[in-house]
């Protein structure tokens, strides 16, 4: 590692200890905050080899199996559900090393009856994210009031400050002044006076002066912790894990959550926004009902009256307010009423008399002052039942911190084995068993990357899979008739196996290997250059490590001679040095002629032409059997579907073909004998 990444680790860290730990642990998330998703992956893969003594590039000898590895890689990482388990397995590789696969042989059963038995909870471990903390809001509506300068500088050195105004409030008028512009305001020491919407502080926790900047952190986080909390339940109900002290940050998650819970603050919150309103309506509707009820009726003065009316010009006013005072009382009453019913109002219903007052008077005017105080109050209360309420809720998060970050840490590290577990269960695979011959072999293998594959079986080596034993083999066969893809699905199974992981076949047996060499077709005879960088690339065969090779028709590197002798001597070396290898090869004659060695022949055999003269196939080869080339087949059908001279030269080449392959497979029985006699 160099300095520069040394010195990041350092600094998030803040030791080396546990900067190692977090190595050690595989904590991919604080690697990745620490030095990057790259670097993070990087590190944990070197760690582990250096635990096991292996290089995590040293199994994977060429470019191709690299490529099937990474492949490989990603089918896996469809299963993940979080950027955790998609980091940790990212960080899994192939070796030659029986502890590290035995390691991680235990991890993969783990991973298939944690899935097992947890059935499908995809949709609860994708909600589960890495908490986020963010500062919490400055609360507006709500301010502290210290009485001293000695009371402001403890209050600031708290860090109230960042969370809420701050005042001096050395005397009760300046108190009262201050408590006239907030919904609520605490008191750090008592005034000697009560006064409306002021509360003395029984306590300085944050939870209590600020319970908000608990309880931020939790609903910012809502969605994740409502699914871990299932999820955990889910755990603990299957037996598969416990969790202390979970029945208390649920219940209180419960409550922060719960909006039945908050049934009277919101209550309050839908009058204040729909008092005013309301108001308005009910008396617009009882000006209209007045003004009817006025119009309709009339006003009698008898004698007594008209005299003292004569004598007093206000005198009418009095006489109307006594005759139609029944009228107005009735439709104040009414709109009152109507205010109340239409707000459900409760206590609040006594400050109507005040903002409907009973005058006689037209049009009825609101009382706008008591309105406003009566908002003031509903603020106040509000404010008080809601700060009594998070109080409540904060107190009992305050400590939980800790414990809820744990939580989210093990589900979501959880991830990493239930997404191996889904891809094994998915895939259908299963765990291989290891033997200590060198070989592979497989029954009802399916590859992994093609749709509705067909099963093959095939084996090499003494595995146990077949009687047949032989360790190297060149496969023959009809194109597209899947020796590539045999080729590969063998890649696949040997490097699931050497990451520790069941590979997709319904029985497999295979040996440990120090290396894997996949060579790809190569389109065309390769340069002079081109052939020099291949033959460097299989020198490396040359070594005493025990190997799989697979070549996909080595023949193109140069022409067919010289191609012929090559591949027989690399199946003559891979022999004799414990290897295990499978060449696709046209030129199995001239590959045994050259070979000092018996080499098996196998065939992926074309059984023929069906009704729509289309290749019958099966897919998995016929051991010592040199299959008919697609030429042949090709032939075939160009018999069956012509006339005349034209049919008649077609079934003179066609003949000159199967006199060919008669001739080949006595040679190739004649080897599969000697072998047997050897």
């Amino acid at each position: 590692m160099g300095p520069r990444l040394r010195e990041r680790l350092l600094s998030y860290f803040e030791s080396e200890e546990m900067a190692l730990r977090a190595i050690a642990d595989e904590d991919m998330n604080d690697l990745r905050a620490a030095i990057g998703e790259r670097h993070a992956i990087a590190t944990v893969r070197a760690a582990r080899g250096l635990r096991y003594g292996v290089s995590p590039e040293s199994f994977l000898a060429t470019d191709e199996a690299e490529r099937i590895y990474r492949t490989i890689l990603n089918r896996i990482a469809e299963h993940a559900n979080t950027a955790y388990a998609i980091m940790r397995i990212s960080t899994l590789f192939p070796s030659g090393s029986p502890e590290l696969i035995k390691e991680m042989r235990s991890v993969s059963l783990r991973a298939m009856d944690l899935r097992r038995r947890l059935g499908d909870v995809r949709d609860l471990l994708r909600r589960i994210k890495p908490l986020r903390r963010r500062g919490a809001q400055r609360i507006k509506g709500r301010a502290i009031a210290a009485r001293s300068p000695e009371e402001l500088a403890m209050a600031r050195s708290m860090g109230f400050d960042r969370l809420l105004d701050i005042h001096l409030a050395e005397s009760p008028g300046e108190l009262r002044d201050i408590a006239s512009g907030y919904d609520h305001v605490i008191v750090l020491s008592d005034p000697g006076v009560p006064l409306p919407g002021v509360e003395i502080a029984e306590q300085l926790d944050i939870w209590y002066i600020a319970p908000e900047a608990v309880l931020s952190f939790y609903t910012e986080n809502r969605d994740a912790l409502e699914a871990a909390m299932e999820l955990a339940a889910v755990l603990e109900e299957r037996g598969i894990e416990h969790f202390e002290d979970l029945s208390k940050l649920r219940n209180a998650l419960r409550r922060l959550f719960d909006d039945e819970d908050q049934s009277d603050i919101s209550r309050i919150d839908d009058l204040l926004k729909r008092l005013p309103a309301a108001v308005d309506s009910a008396l617009a509707q009882a000006n209209t009902e007045l003004r009817k009820r006025i119009e309709t009726s009339s006003v009698t003065l008898g004698g007594p009256d008209l005299l003292r009316a004569l004598g007093r010009g206000d005198m009418i006013r009095d006489v109307f307010e006594t005759q139609m005072h029944g009228i107005f009382k009735s439709v104040i009453s009414e709109a009152r009423a109507r205010v109340a019913a239409d707000l459900n109002l409760k206590g609040e219903a006594i400050w109507l008399e005040e903002i409907i007052p009973e005058e006689i008077k037209y049009p009825l005017e609101i009382n706008h002052r008591a309105l406003r105080q009566l908002e003031i109050e509903l603020r106040r209360r509000r404010e008080a039942e809601g700060l009594r309420r998070k109080r409540e809720i904060a107190g009992s998060l305050a400590n939980m911190d800790g414990l809820t970050a744990n939580l989210i840490k093990k589900l979501i590290q959880l991830d990493f084995l239930y997404a191996i577990g889904d891809f094994a269960i998915s895939c259908g695979l299963t765990m291989p068993e290891l033997i200590h011959d060198p070989g592979i072999g497989f029954r009802d293998g399916r590859h992994l990357f093609i749709q509705n594959p067909e099963p093959v079986s095939y084996s090499l080596g003494a595995c146990g899979i077949r009687e047949y034993t032989e360790k190297a083999a060149i496969l023959s066969g009809v194109n597209s008739g899947g020796k590539t893809s045999l080729l590969e699905l063998m890649a696949q199974i040997a490097i699931l196996a050497h990451m520790g992981l069941p590979v997709p076949a319904s029985e497999c047996r295979i040996s440990i290997f120090d290396e894997l060499y996949f060579f790809a077709k190569s389109s065309g005879t390769l340069s002079a250059g081109a052939f020099e960088s291949t033959m460097r690339k299989l020198s490396a065969l040359a070594t005493e490590k025990r190997k799989l090779v697979l070549a996909d028709e080595l023949e193109a590197i140069t022409e067919p001679g010289a191609s012929a002798r090559i591949i027989a001597s690399i199946l003559d070396m891979v022999q004799e040095n414990g290897s295990v290898a499978l060449f696709v090869s046209h030129l199995a004659d001239e590959i045994r002629r050259f070979s000092r060695t018996a080499v098996r022949v196998d065939g992926i055999e074309a059984e023929g032409l069906d009704e729509r003269n289309n290749l019958i196939l099966s897919r998995s080869p016929r051991y010592n059997h040199l299959a008919r080339s697609t030429p042949e087949l090709i032939l075939d059908r160009l018999v069956r579907t012509t006339e005349g001279k034209e049919r008649t030269f077609y079934e003179a080449l066609l003949t000159r073909f199967r006199n060919t392959q008669s001739r080949s497979e006595k040679i190739t029985g004649n080897c599969a004998r000697l072998q047997i006699d050897s």
